[in-house]
């Protein structure tokens, strides 16, 4: 009888553990961020450019993964330097809107409470100047 509740002890235990979903455990997550423009010029050699583009803004990286319920910190750089450089970072999703002045490094905190596919962008460039945050589910 001792080795029937010796067996049916250690099957309960071994189902208990076996069975058991994985815990997650959320975590501090920080990314460095660059603000971009890339330029361009016209080409006198290419008779067919018919628009000036003049700057393409971006942020790199466009792409930030992080769990649901991971503690998010960006350090925003921006390194444009002059009167009218200025950006923001604007991530409507969770209530976000940091200003980036030139030549400054600003810092964006907050917990990733909700899972989705959220996009930011700079008031001043949308919807050129745009990423997306992605928070995957808690498991």
């Amino acid at each position: 009888m001792r080795a029937f509740h010796f067996i049916v002890s250690g099957a309960v235990l071994a189902a208990g553990l076996l069975g058991a979903a994985p815990t997650f455990a959320a975590t501090t997550r920080t990314f460095y961020m660059q603000t971009v423009a890339w330029a361009s010029k016209d080409n006198p050699a290419q008779k067919r450019v018919v628009a000036k583009f003049g700057e393409v803004y971006g942020f790199v990286p466009g792409t930030i993964v992080v769990d649901q319920g991971d503690h998010v910190v960006l350090h925003i750089r921006n390194l444009e330097g002059g009167g009218d450089d200025g950006h923001t970072f604007t991530l409507p999703g969770y209530g976000i809107n940091k200003s980036l002045p030139p030549l400054s490094t600003e810092t964006v905190s907050f917990i990733a409470g909700k899972a989705g596919v959220f996009s930011f962008h700079c008031e001043f460039h949308k919807p050129w100047m745009s990423g997306e945050l992605v928070v995957l589910p808690a498991k």
